[in-house]
C-alpha cells in the first residue's frame, strides 16, 4: 500500500533483534557531546570555523530519541501479549544506568577529599553536598538540583529514569494509536513544541536547552518521538535504495545544520529520521555480527559518564603534576586524552557496569519472584 505517493510499503519485514547500526550510533552520539565539553581548552579555536563541535550538545537529543525507539522494539510486543512486568523493566533499567552513574559520584567524593587534603584549587559549589541527596535518587533534573553538580553530564540519566518510571504510560498511548503512527507522531511534536514555548516562558532558552535545570521535560516529547518512529516501522518499511538515499541526505544536512548552528529545535528534531532511517537499514540487512564498532556503542554509555570527571582530572595532572600543558591543549595530547578515556571506559564497561548490572538483576528477580505470604 502507498502512502500519499512516497516510498512507504506495508512493512512485511519485522526489525532484526538487534539493531546494531542504533548501538554504533550510541558512540559517534557519545562522541560528539565530549568534543562539545573538551573543545574549550584546544589550542584551536575550531568554533571559528565550524560550530559542529559546539553543537555536541545535540548528541543528548539522539539518546532520548533512539532511547524511546529502542525500548519500543524491545517490550512493546510484550505489553501488546500481556506479558510486560514492569518491576522487571525498572529493575532491568535501574540496573543498566545506577552503577555506574553511583561510581563516578564516588570516585568524584574521593577527588574531593584528595583535592581538600592537598589544598589544589577547585571549584567547590561543583560538589555541593546538599545536591548529593537527588543525585544518588537520580532526581537531580527535575527541579530538585538546579545547579550544575557533581557530575554534569548525569542530568540526562535522570532524565532518562524519569521516562522509564512513566514508560507504562509511553505504553499505553503506543497501544491506544497502535494504527495511526502519524498521528502518534504529531502528538509528539505539538508536545514537543508545547514544551519548548514553556520553557521559553519560564528561562528564555529553548527546550534543546533544558539541562540541569529541569532538563526531565526535554525528554518527554523526545522520548515519545522515539516510539512514534518505532510504530512508523512497524506499520511501513522504505524500499533499501530509498532509505540508502534518504539516509545520506538526511545526514548531510544534519551536519550542515549543526556546522551552521541552525535552530536548537531544527537540529534536535533532525535526529528524528537519521534514527529511523538506520533502522530502516537495519531492517534490510538483518545483520547479526557484531564488531569493534558495536563494541564501542556498547560502552558508549561509560563514555559519555566519564568523560567529563576523566577530563577534570587528567587536565590538572597534565598540567599541575606534569607541567605538559599550560592552559592550552594540543590536538596531540587531546587525542592521546580521548583514546585512554575509551580504554578507561572500556574497563568500567566490563568491572563496574556488566558484572554490577547482572547482580543486581539477579537480586531484583530474587525479590519480584520471592513467594508472597499468605
Amino acid at each position: 500500500m502507498a502512502v500519499c505517493g512516497i516510498c512507504l510499503v506495508a512493512a512485511r519485514v519485522s526489525y532484526p533483534a538487534n539493531l546494531l547500526s542504533l548501538t554504533r550510533l550510541r558512540f559517534f552520539a557519545a562522541l560528539w557531546v565530549v568534543f562539545y565539553h573538551w573543545r574549550a581548552p584546544w589550542d584551536f579555536d575550531v568554533d571559528a570555523t565550524t560550530q559542529l563541535l559546539a553543537m555536541g550538545r545535540f548528541g543528548v537529543d539522539l539518546f532520548f530519541i533512539l532511547s524511546g525507539f529502542v525500548l519500543a522494539h524491545v517490550y512493546l510486543r510484550a505489553r501488546e501479549e500481556g506479558r510486560f512486568n514492569f518491576a522487571r523493566f525498572l529493575v532491568a533499567r535501574f540496573a543498566r544506568i545506577w552503577p555506574l552513574h553511583i561510581a563516578v559520584i564516588l570516585f568524584l567524593l574521593l577527588v574531593w577529599f584528595v583535592a581538600a587534603a592537598l589544598e589544589v584549587p577547585f571549584e567547590a559549589d561543583r560538589f555541593a553536598v546538599a545536591d548529593l541527596p537527588a543525585n544518588i535518587l537520580m532526581i537531580h533534573a527535575w527541579g530538585f538540583a538546579p545547579d550544575l553538580s557533581w557530575n554534569g553530564p548525569s542530568w540526562s540519566i535522570s532524565a532518562e529514569w524519569f521516562a522509564y518510571l512513566t514508560f507504562p504510560a509511553y505504553l499505553m498511548t503506543a497501544l491506544g494509536l497502535k494504527h495511526r503512527p502519524w498521528l502518534l507522531l504529531g502528538i509528539a511534536a505539538v508536545l514537543f513544541f508545547a514544551l519548548d514555548q514553556l520553557h521559553l516562558r519560564l528561562f528564555s532558552e529553548t527546550l534543546p536547552m533544558a539541562t540541569e535545570r529541569f532538563g526531565v521535560i526535554r525528554i518527554i516529547p523526545e522520548f515519545l518521538i522515539g516510539i512514534g518512529l518505532y510504530r512508523l516501522g512497524q506499520a511501513y518499511v522504505l524500499p533499501r535504495p530509498v532509505a540508502r538515499y534518504a539516509f545520506i541526505g538526511v545526514l548531510a544536512v544534519y551536519l550542515l545544520a549543526a556546522h551552521f548552528a541552525w535552530d536548537d529545535r531544527v537540529i534536535a528534531l533532525l535526529g528524528a529520521p537519521i534514527i529511523f532511517l538506520l533502522a530502516e537499514l537495519d531492517r534490510h540487512k538483518g545483520e547479526t555480527r557484531t564488531g569493534a564498532m558495536s563494541y564501542l556503542g556498547d560502552i558508549s554509555y561509560s563514555v559519555y559518564m566519564i568523560h567529563v570527571p576523566f577530563f577534570m582530572v587528567g587536565f590538572n595532572l597534565l598540567q599541575d603534576v606534569l607541567g605538559v600543558v599550560d592552559q592550552t591543549v594540543s590536538w596531540p595530547v587531546l587525542l592521546m586524552m580521548l583514546v585512554v578515556m575509551i580504554g578507561v571506559s572500556a574497563g568500567t564497561y566490563e568491572w563496574i557496569e556488566r558484572p554490577a548490572r547482572t547482580r543486581l538483576r539477579a537480586w531484583g528477580e530474587a525479590l519480584i519472584s520471592r513467594p508472597r505470604r499468605p
